[in-house]
């Protein structure tokens, strides 16, 4: 297991500082599992969170072609 703490520059967000643990999957080797977190209440999970609220936004126009399909 490889743990630590990540600082990756976002162009919208800025400074991103994220927790990090990797672990290899025992039943496939060579494959890896990647864990990130940032610390609750810190600058880094506010700005996850604007992220996050953007993948979330659905286009109703987008919707709709999809539903009629």
């Amino acid at each position: 297991m490889l743990a630590g703490v990540s600082v990756d520059y976002h162009p919208v967000v800025g400074d991103l500082s994220l927790t990090f643990e990797m672990l290899e999957l025992a039943a496939d080797p060579g494959l890896h599992l990647l864990a990130l977190s940032a610390e609750p209440g810190s600058t880094s999970a506010d700005a996850l969170r604007l992220l996050g609220s953007w993948a979330a936004t659905v286009d109703p126009a987008t919707a709709r072609a999809t539903n009629d399909a």
